[in-house]
């Protein structure tokens, strides 16, 4: 059982880790911009030329959010470092709100969710 299937799950992260955490993820998809305006350059080099200036003004919006990702990031990451230890922030209802599973999970972890997870279900069985 992910631990994005807890939203009620009591996991506190101090301000710092979660901003950290925060930061990681935007940069992760920062790189899938960047990838994905690789695919699309090389994809627009197979069009005619009249429908490349679609695609250009497409390569423009992923530039640019990816730029947007970048400073997103910068701005969580100088946070983090700046965020005094004492500060905590109740993570497990805000994870409990992702709805794609992988980012839950890779959160929930990086705040320590499996051990929670582990006391609040252990034993339990998970269907589908």
């Amino acid at each position: 059982m992910g631990a994005h299937d807890h939203p009620s799950m009591a996991l506190e992260a101090n301000m710092a880790t979660t901003l950290d955490v925060m930061a990681w993820e935007i940069e992760l998809a920062g790189a899938r911009c960047i990838f994905l305006d690789k695919v699309i350059g090389e994809t627009m080099k197979s069009l005619p030329v009249e429908q490349q200036g679609m695609m250009i003004e497409g390569l423009h919006a992923i530039d640019l959010l990816s730029q947007h990702l970048t400073n997103l990031s910068a701005f969580a990451r100088t946070l983090s470092g700046d965020s005094p230890e004492t500060a905590v922030a109740p993570v497990g209802r805000a994870i409990g709100d992702i709805t794609l599973g992988a980012l839950a999970d890779r959160m929930a972890t990086a705040f320590g969710a499996e051990e929670v997870a582990a006391e609040v279900d252990a034993g339990d069985v998970d269907l589908f």
